[in-house]
């Protein structure tokens, strides 16, 4: 498993390629974005909020079993066995890279919330690791549920997602939220549910994935 952003940059001769700076997803010309994030930014119309991923798995590999599993597989100890051992290497990475994400992120943050499922219902399936782990369930906060717009891959929506019923607008308006998801691919779900909170007030400091899906390249 590597990580999928550079958080301690080299400052070595050899050619570091071009990284984009919301997702740091490399590129293949001399832009600010790539592709993807390019894309959403027309769809939301606003600016994306940075994203790190802890690390990046492809599709078959152990991570991506393990991101699939604690939520789908079908025998509950199986389930549990993948939650713990991802709360096990979010726990260990948070406690080696807390520091640097501050500083990725320009800031610390005071509240955690997670991304909802767009198809499951009931609360994020990321709440089951993010409530685990100290240095985020200390300040979970559950902020959002689904709403009445449509994402998808590579389709964001500023509706959809939405404030969950109960959250104070006014208290919203003083926090500086991280965003939490088990994966990301494109970004849509993770900026659409980073809209959803900045549009209820609130400073979205940055979206932290597990995992981030990468292409094999042949």
């Amino acid at each position: 498993m590597t990580l999928s952003v550079d958080l301690a940059p080299s400052t070595g001769a050899r050619a570091v390629p071009a990284r984009c700076r919301i997702c740091s997803g490399q590129l293949s010309r001399s832009f600010a974005l790539c592709y993807c994030c390019d894309t959403l930014v027309g769809q939301l119309q606003m600016p994306l909020v940075p994203v790190v991923a802890m690390v990046e798995y492809r599709l078959g590999d152990p991570l991506h079993h393990r991101l699939r599993g604690y939520k789908d597989a079908p025998v509950a100890e199986v389930r549990d066995r993948y939650r713990d051992e991802l709360v096990t290497m979010a726990t260990r990475w948070l406690h080696q890279h807390h520091r640097q994400l501050g500083r990725r992120f320009g800031s610390d943050w005071d509240a955690v919330a997670t991304v909802p499922s767009s198809r499951r219902p009931g609360r994020a399936p990321a709440d089951a690791i993010v409530t685990r782990v100290p240095v985020l369930g200390a300040l979970h906060r559950p902020l959002l549920i689904r709403g009445r717009g449509s994402t998808d891959h590579l389709r964001a929506d500023r509706v959809g997602f939405e404030l969950a019923p109960g959250v104070d607008h006014r208290q919203l308006r003083s926090l500086r939220v991280l965003l939490v998801d088990d994966s990301v691919v494109t970004g849509a779900r993770a900026q659409s549910a980073a809209a959803s909170v900045r549009l209820g007030g609130a400073r979205v400091v940055g979206v932290l994935a597990l995992g981030r899906a990468v292409r094999t390249h042949r």
